[in-house]
């Protein structure tokens, strides 16, 4: 029998022979007959970059929903910033007939990227939020009829796959940056924690592929999800944690927030026109030079003054305002912020929000003992109201009770 890695290689490079590709990898204008076709994050982001450069902007969609980064990078990272991604692979396969595996995937229809509305399964929920049972009636799984394919192994999902298969292929095109929305397929208990590397690494290989040490990428904070189809959220917080210290991290990436763009029900939130146009604000500012204000807020300093916490945020512009109005001016309870909450000693505390300017202002309306804590859209599920004056939402933030805080 043929080694694993010998039999990944040879099925894909008859790859070709299996799938009719003559629908994809070729150059497409935005219209309404070949938009279906591509990425609705790309195209919203493409538009708005071509209405404010007056030029043509072409985007090549390198993509594949539901799959981890570990397929996104190459084996060698993976093992470095991930182990235990490469483990499971290992594990998963020691006992598996590879060579019966390949030739099912060859006929697995959620292989046939040539073909992409060929997926009855994501052309039935990928446009709207149906409920189980609507998905459980019109698949047949409720007559005890899901296909073997979904149930094995996603060939997509193995560590490296679309590194060698997908990007490898475009990187000779020259690029001014990446968009990068991605991460919840690595909500994986146990793993969440390793999305910092395992970003970082995935950038260092692309940059090798494109040699550029400062190829930019806009990276999509995650938004707030609870639950979808039987999955739920794990600790997304801690994969928007990892996406932040990564950008943090290099002076050529920076993040993107949404996060008053998800869905509570749906993994999938619909609303593409507001990411792909915050992705094209954070490009001019970054990529094109232009002086704009393009970041989300986010908290620099915080000082505990007994009866209140006041919390300055960078990035605030002209000032902060909610979604419910314009900048306040300092004077407590006008101004409710969504996903806030302050702790003391391990219990919520009640309180008035103000803003004021670049401020924040939370005047407590009850005695706190013991350390302080202010949250902000670190649950599960959150909506957030508070903005920067481009309209960029704040990112989530968590302030420990090492207050006052400044960095």
């Amino acid at each position: 029998m043929l080694k694993t890695a010998e039999i990944f290689q040879d099925n894909m490079i008859v790859q070709r022979e299996n799938f009719d590709y003559s629908a994809m990898g070729i150059w497409r204008q935005a219209n309404r007959e070949d938009l279906e076709y591509f990425s609705a994050v790309g195209y919203y982001f493409q538009k708005a970059l071509e209405n404010d450069l007056h030029v043509p902007v072409g985007i090549i969609g390198c993509n594949w929903g539901g799959t981890p980064s570990c397929a996104w990078m190459s084996r060698e990272t993976v093992a470095k910033a991930g182990r235990p991604w490469m483990e499971d692979y290992e594990n998963q396969i020691k006992d598996m007939d590879m060579e019966r595996y390949w030739q099912m995937q060859r006929t697995n229809p959620l292989n046939g990227r040539g073909t992409p509305f060929s997926d009855p399964f994501g052309e039935f929920v990928l446009p709207s939020t149906p409920t189980q049972e609507e998905v459980n009636k019109k698949m047949g799984f409720d007559q005890g009829e899901v296909p073997e394919y979904l149930t094995m192994m996603h060939s997509e999902s193995i560590p490296g796959a679309l590194y060698e298969h997908m990007v490898k292929k475009i990187a000779p095109y020259t690029v001014r940056g990446c968009l990068w929305y991605q991460g919840e397929s690595d909500d994986v208990p146990g793993r969440q924690h390793l999305y910092k590397d395992m970003l970082t690494g995935l950038i260092g290989d692309w940059r090798a592929l494109w040699q550029d040490d400062r190829l930019p990428f806009l990276v999509v904070q995650l938004p707030g999800w609870a639950s979808w189809l039987g999955s739920v959220n794990m600790d997304y917080a801690e994969i928007r944690l990892g996406q932040q210290q990564a950008a943090d991290a290099d002076p050529d990436v920076w993040l993107c927030s949404i996060s008053d763009g998800g869905q509570e029900n749906d993994i999938h939130p619909k609303d593409k026109k507001i990411v792909g146009q915050r992705l094209a604000l954070l490009a001019r500012g970054h990529v094109y030079g232009e002086n704009i204000l393009c970041d989300p807020p986010r908290p620099i300093k915080a000082e505990d003054k007994g009866s209140c916490i006041e919390i300055t945020f960078e990035n605030a512009g002209h000032g902060l305002i909610t979604a419910s109005g314009g900048p306040g001016d300092g004077t407590p309870g006008n101004t409710p912020i969504e996903a806030l909450e302050v702790t003391a000693g391990g219990k919520l505390v009640a309180y008035e929000a103000a803003i004021d300017r670049d401020k924040v202002i939370l005047t407590l309306k009850e005695k706190a003992e013991g350390p302080r804590v202010v949250r902000f859209a670190r649950g599960k599920w959150y909506k957030v109201n508070l903005y920067n004056s481009a309209g960029v939402p704040a990112i989530p933030f968590e302030i420990p009770g090492e207050i006052p805080l400044e960095r």
